[in-house]
């Protein structure tokens, strides 16, 4: 029976559950917004909030500068070898990465004529992974040369700089913490869907057993990557579409008008507040993109399996492939590329307490995440151990990543954070042991997997709490010696006077 059904006793359609929680969410989250800003502006004294508009549209003009700035250097890309100088590899990536971009286009619209479902598959993965590989490239590029396209050599020399130790409980820095809980569980949840196919495979249950299927289903409430049926995935599909859409045309009219009338602008202060919503819908939006391209993709290939990529369900006889296909390509490079530029362009100077990234932190972070989905999402079931391991390996460069640079301006978070991502990655690393077993999965129920899983992560967090607890009780020694010796300096210096 398909999952969409109701059973026997009645019972709501989950994926009726899961479609009205996800726009739910998104209509809740915008008039929370909405709602906040409005109350802010009529409790805040009006001099105060002068002075808030006139920084906040400072802010948002350097960030409309900087996204002004990886855009010129995105697609302005030279052609003669002594214009590459000094960024040949750069430069000479970037254009292997638009060779594979032509070459996969050309070969998926050929492949989508004569209906090669295979090589349209394979021509789907390289176009997306072509794309983030290009993008990734000429971002490098950008924040190595930003001194010199920004000219402002001061400001970033300052953001690479600044750190806290700790941060203040407020609004923001709370919805900044609920925006990281979100990602955690949203890039968790790619390993532990993978183990879910993986239990179903070994189990030859593809609509799932009960366990499987409960599992399933809170992931999709949690991280708001819904496991949809056909019918929700058009309504979703076509929203996603149209949004995208929406966004492109509002970015289009505001800069021709503000350059065709630019003694009139159209105001932008209010482009800031649009960032949160940005961060927290960007791997929803786009992995659920990526999820329809490697349904669709799927048709007609050894990998149907009624056509789910773990996220979607697109086998339904109305579903055109190609225009699908298609569209969901275009979309996804149009929202990619816009997405991913606007969350890595705001880089304002950080308020003392407040929880804040560097840009070129959360365009590494962001862009791995991207990989880790198109991983597990569009690489064939056949290369599972493959996917496996490439996991591993995105996932051990975002923890060294976050060790190394300390993206975060707050220290405290920068540690937790690396938890985060070591828990991710022993997650990933059972699932790549698990994978190897098939008859491990035959005997054992999710439970049980759930259970090593979380004696894992319990672990590793008891681990952080102790080194937490020690640097502190040894960072504070030195303190309280230096306090010890000013104290008798001080005594001295009384009594000899």
């Amino acid at each position: 029976m398909d999952s969409s059904s109701q059973d026997s006793n009645g019972s709501a359609d989950p994926n009726l559950v899961l479609t009205l929680v996800y726009f739910l969410t998104i209509a809740a989250v915008l008039i929370g917004t909405a709602i906040y800003f409005v109350v802010m502006a009529r409790i805040t004294d009006p001099e105060v909030r002068l002075m808030e508009l006139i920084t906040t549209q400072r802010e948002v003009q350097h960030l409309i500068d900087n996204l002004s700035s990886q855009f010129k250097n995105f697609f302005r890309l030279p052609l003669r070898w002594r214009a590459m100088k000094p960024y040949y590899t750069h430069h000479m990536l970037s254009w292997l990465f638009i060779l594979a971009l032509f070459a996969s286009t050309v070969v998926l619209v050929v492949a989508l004529v004569i209906d090669l479902a295979q090589v349209a598959r394979i021509s789907t993965l390289t176009f997306v992974a072509s794309l983030n590989a290009l993008f990734m490239t000429r971002q490098h590029l950008y924040y190595i040369r930003r001194t010199y396209l920004t000219y402002d050599a001061e400001h970033y020399l300052v953001l690479d700089t600044t750190t806290y130790e700790y941060f203040k409980w407020s609004v923001f820095n709370i919805v900044q913490i609920c925006i990281l809980v979100i990602e955690f569980l949203q890039l968790l949840s790619f390993p532990v869907r993978d183990m879910i196919d993986s239990i179903n495979l070994a189990k030859n249950s593809d609509g799932g057993s009960g366990d499987t299927n409960t599992a399933s289903f809170i992931i999709g409430i949690i991280t708001m990557f819904a496991n949809l049926s056909s019918k929700f995935y058009v309504i979703q599909f076509w929203f996603l579409v149209a949004v995208i859409a929406l966004i492109t045309l509002v970015m289009c009219v505001i800069h021709v008008h503000n350059k065709w009338r630019s003694h009139k602008p159209i105001a932008i202060y209010w482009v800031k507040y649009l960032l949160p919503l940005a961060n927290l819908f960007y791997l929803p939006m786009l992995v659920m993109l990526i999820g329809s391209a490697s349904c669709v993709s799927k048709l007609g290939t050894d990998d149907y399996n009624d056509a789910s990529s773990g996220l979607l369900r697109c086998n339904d006889p109305s579903i055109n492939k190609s225009l699908y296909l298609v569209l969901t390509l275009v979309a996804y490079t149009v929202g990619y590329l816009i997405l991913t530029a606007f969350v890595t362009s705001f880089d304002r100077i950080p308020i003392k307490g407040e929880i804040h990234y560097r840009s070129q932190g959360v365009a590494f972070l962001k862009n791995m995440s991207m990989l880790l989905s198109i991983d597990f999402l569009l690489v064939a079931d056949s290369y599972r151990h493959i996917r496996s391991i490439l996991s591993l390996i995105i996932i051990l460069a975002m923890v060294c990543f976050n060790i190394s640079t300390q993206p975060c301006f707050v220290v405290k978070i920068n540690y937790w954070r690396t938890l985060g991502f070591c828990c991710i990655l022993w997650v990933a690393l059972i699932v790549t042991m698990l994978t190897n077993e098939t008859s491990t999965f035959e005997s054992t129920n999710v439970g049980g997997i759930a259970g090593a899983m979380a004696a894992g992560i319990a672990v590793l967090l008891i681990l952080f709490v102790i080194i937490r607890v020690v640097n502190r009780s040894s960072a504070a020694e030195p303190a309280k010696e230096e306090t010890d010796a000013l104290v008798g300096y001080n005594s001295t210096v009384d009594i000899s006077a």
